[in-house]
């Protein structure tokens, strides 16, 4: 039997390279939250709960009498699983979990987790295929490298698909979103709304991340290093210097409309 998780888990996605590494960090320093190292399990099984409703739900509530409720339950003891271990390492905190493609199914997470608080930080999206282009990650399945990092398209698009399922949670009043340019040049203001939202009454002025966080033992994530530093402004604007002139125009001609329905100019 699974340990019970302390109220509901906050989930936390966005693009990668998008600051959701830093919000995680800013989150462990308020000493009334815990959000680890990405799990990346969640996504998966997201994505097996939407593909069982759209192809075998039917089916499953024919021959075994399980309907959409029922299947929403089974998902969401899964996920509580594997939350579990972390509410017992870290009593009394609340538990939350960030990975990236969290943001992808958050409309299925609402169905799993109804009074979950979810937040998605959105950057401008040529700074995040700037850095994507940068990296060196590989398929683990295949050990080629993945393709929004050799490709300025596929990246274009990510950010697209990640920005509009955020997009799409308009209206759901346990849905926060954030920029990271607002975090990065005001982060009291940012931080203090986000706070009210998950109702922690914490001062932003007085968080010290960078005394607080240090990677942990066996940290996979890239920017582990970049966010235990102070926060500081200089990566916004970045993809003026480090994208071509033809990787800019393709990025563009992708995401060019997002870019300007979000004010980036």
């Amino acid at each position: 039997m699974t340990a019970a998780l302390p109220g509901s888990p906050i989930f936390v996605g966005g693009a990668p390279r998008s600051g959701t590494t830093l919000l995680r960090v800013l989150l462990n320093a308020t000493g009334s939250i815990y959000c680890g190292p990405e799990l990346r399990v969640i996504p998966s099984l997201c994505s097996l709960s939407e593909q069982i409703k759209q192809t075998s739900l039917t089916t499953l509530s024919r021959q075994a009498g399980i309907d959409e409720a029922h299947l929403n339950g089974v998902f969401a003891r899964a996920i509580s699983g594997f939350l579990s271990g972390l509410s017992e390492t870290h009593a009394g905190q609340r538990i939350a979990e960030k990975t990236p493609a969290n943001a992808l199914h958050f409309k299925e997470l609402r169905q799993l987790f109804p009074s979950s608080p979810l937040i998605t930080v959105i950057r401008d999206g040529r700074d995040v295929v700037a850095s994507l282009l940068k990296l060196d990650w590989t398929d683990a399945r295949t050990g080629q490298p993945m393709d929004i990092v050799t490709d300025p398209a596929a990246a274009a698009r990510l950010w697209q698909a990640s920005v509009r399922a955020a997009e799409d949670m308009a209206g759901d009043g346990q849905f926060h979103q954030l920029r990271y340019e607002d975090l990065a040049r005001s982060p009291d203001a940012t931080l203090t709304a986000l706070f009210a939202f998950l109702g922690e009454e914490v001062d932003p002025a007085t968080l010290d991340h960078t005394r607080i966080f240090r990677p942990e033992a066996g940290e996979n994530e890239t920017s582990a290093e970049r966010a235990a530093q102070p926060i500081d402004a200089r990566a916004i604007g970045r993809w003026r210097e480090d994208l071509t002139g033809r990787q800019l125009q393709t990025v563009e001609a992708i995401i060019g409309p997002d870019l300007r329905r979000l004010g980036y100019e």
